[in-house]
């Protein structure tokens, strides 16, 4: 993970596997969490149990995720 700075509040790049983002805090863990998410349920194939195994969250945390961001797998 890579982070960069600057003098001015708010103005932080983040890039980690692939993912870039400049902004705020809240907005860049969103980012992160769809991301891995995204990449879980792929890895699993839609399967949700196994993709919250992968995450370490319950599959009720999990399925209120999939729908806060409007994922369907």
């Amino acid at each position: 993970m890579e982070i960069q700075g600057s003098d001015q509040i708010g103005s932080f790049r983040v890039e980690h596997g692939g993912l870039s983002r400049k902004g705020k805090l809240p907005d860049a863990i969103h980012d992160l969490e769809r991301h891995m998410i995204e990449e879980a349920m792929a890895r699993s194939g839609g399967n949700q149990r196994v993709a919250s195994g992968i995450l370490g969250i319950t599959e009720r945390m999990l399925g209120y995720r999939l729908k806060q961001y409007g994922l369907k797998f």
